[in-house]
């Protein structure tokens, strides 16, 4: 810092210098202030010089403290992946809403029991459990609503059956991965669905 502040206040010395030796007639009023005017330029300059590497250094320990996070994330993600790698599905389930719920019905709830029950006898099988949504609204608010479906089912199994939660990968697709195309109510009553899915070691 103190190199770059003498990088600054040097040049001007040299200038009035040499106006003094070519006998500028420069008076020693003129020559304090100009000195005075340079010194404040030099120090501001100086002052946001030692502004942009504060700003960098908090930039710089932002951007450290979120390599760590992703680091630690993804080694989570790595040891969660370890020994499934050969897991095939071993059970498809699909149950249905009323548009704009994501209250479990009568029927979604027979059909969860299956599941249950499923995950119940084999205790190695994990399941994924994929929110899915008709066209109707926005995207952000068909991903919010897929994410509370999904999260309605798994609840459901964890409350009923004791499903651990470390068992239970759940998604949202929202209304991107819409199945039934259709321009109508009956085939948009298709898309209000969740998918489970239970994988377990091959038999």
């Amino acid at each position: 810092m103190e190199k770059r502040k003498l990088r600054v206040i040097l040049p001007v010395v040299g200038l009035i210098f040499i106006m003094l030796a070519a006998g500028c007639g420069a008076s020693k009023t003129y020559v304090d202030q100009t000195v005075s005017e340079e010194r404040a330029r030099s120090e501001a300059s100086v002052s946001q010089m030692a502004k942009d590497v504060a700003a960098n250094t908090a930039e710089l320990g932002k951007l450290q403290s979120l390599t760590a996070q992703l680091e630690k994330k993804t080694d989570m993600a790595i040891n969660q992946a370890k020994g499934f790698e050969d897991y095939q599905v071993m059970a498809t389930y699909e149950i249905y809403f009323d548009f704009n719920s994501s209250k479990i019905t009568m029927d979604a709830q027979s059909i969860l029991d299956q599941a249950g029950d499923k995950m119940t006898t084999d205790r190695k099988a994990v399941m994924e459990i994929a929110g899915y949504c008709d066209p109707t609204g926005s995207a952000a608010y068909n991903m919010d609503l897929g994410n509370k479906r999904s999260a309605a089912a798994k609840y459901y199994l964890v409350d009923n059956f004791g499903v651990n939660l470390y068992r239970i990968f759940s998604v949202s697709y929202g209304k991107n991965k819409a199945v039934e195309m259709g321009d109508g109510k009956p085939a948009y009553a298709k898309d209000r669905k969740v998918v489970i899915k239970i994988w377990g070691p091959p038999q």
